[in-house]
């Protein structure tokens, strides 16, 4: 099923951004958000700006293309996309993967993968997810969430030849374009069509470490969540279930929690979850 495609191309030129945004959210808002990314067509090889479904098409806006002579297409984001938030170091940043939303009609895929251009196992240049294939999407024309995770190995390509590989922090440190390809299977027609939405750079959800002490007859409780993360405090009620503090959830940056020492006992922790953020382009 898998198709041997390679790229021989570079496209971006712009430095890297020293932060990547985790939880970086691209819902393609308005048409400025669309132009920045970019769409390659592997029928024509041309570079453009993918064309925009805008509210007066669907309330809910996104890019979309066509298969062009039947071949397949690719949505991308470099340093120039929503202010560079999807390039950079993933690994300080503690980006776990991609998510990424996509209309087709799993009868017309062979397959969608994610490509990135990084520092890999054979130096700089693309590199390439793990595949979906119709056996991951449903039966009908709809949309589909796909997860792309650095857990899982990737690969990169020589001479026509897929070879596996496990990121590394060095490998996520030095992302500079990502982007989703979609090959239909051959007989597409003109008019099957292709829609990209909620592209996620998906955060790593863990409780941040807390740091507790006795001050002036307080307990003192200080965390800081993790990029990409809000954060609650829940204390452990009589019936031993977990319940909000009041005030002390959706907690982002830097936080310092204090409560008056009294008779008794109380437990408090730490639950963290994703905090996503819409992204925007000049």
């Amino acid at each position: 099923m898998r198709s041997l495609l390679v790229l021989t191309f570079l496209v971006f030129t712009c430095a890297l951004r020293a932060i990547p945004l985790a939880g970086a959210w691209e819902t393609f808002p308005s048409r400025t958000n669309a132009d920045a990314w970019t769409l390659y067509s592997y029928n024509d090889g041309i570079f453009d700006s993918p064309p925009w479904a805008g509210p007066e098409t669907d309330a809910n806006p996104y890019v979309y293309s066509y298969f062009a002579g039947g071949a397949g297409v690719w949505f991308f984001a470099d340093g120039y996309t929503a202010r560079g938030a999807f390039v950079g170091n993933y690994a300080t940043q503690k980006i776990s993967g991609i998510d990424v939303s996509v209309n087709v009609d799993p009868v017309e895929i062979d397959f969608i993968d994610l490509a990135v251009h990084a520092d890999g196992p054979l130096g700089p240049g693309y590199y390439y997810s793990q595949i979906r294939g119709p056996e991951n999407l449903g039966m009908m024309p709809d949309w589909y969430k796909l997860s792309f995770s650095f857990k899982n190995n990737w690969f990169s390509l020589r001479s026509g030849t897929y070879t596996p590989f496990q990121p590394g922090p060095a490998f996520l440190a030095s992302i500079r374009e990502i982007g989703v390809r979609i090959f239909p299977v051959p007989g597409v027609t003109v008019a099957s069509f292709v829609g990209v939405d909620d592209f996620i750079l998906v955060p790593t959800t863990e409780a941040p470490p807390p740091s507790t002490s006795i001050s002036g007859g307080n307990f003192v409780l200080r965390f800081t969540p993790g990029p990409g993360l809000s954060a609650t405090i829940q204390k452990l009620a009589p019936d031993f279930q977990w319940g909000n503090v009041a005030g002390q959830s959706d907690l982002t940056g830097s936080q310092t929690f204090t409560r008056p020492v009294g008779a008794g006992t109380a437990l408090f922790r730490v639950a963290a979850r994703e905090n996503l953020t819409q992204v925007t382009s000049p």
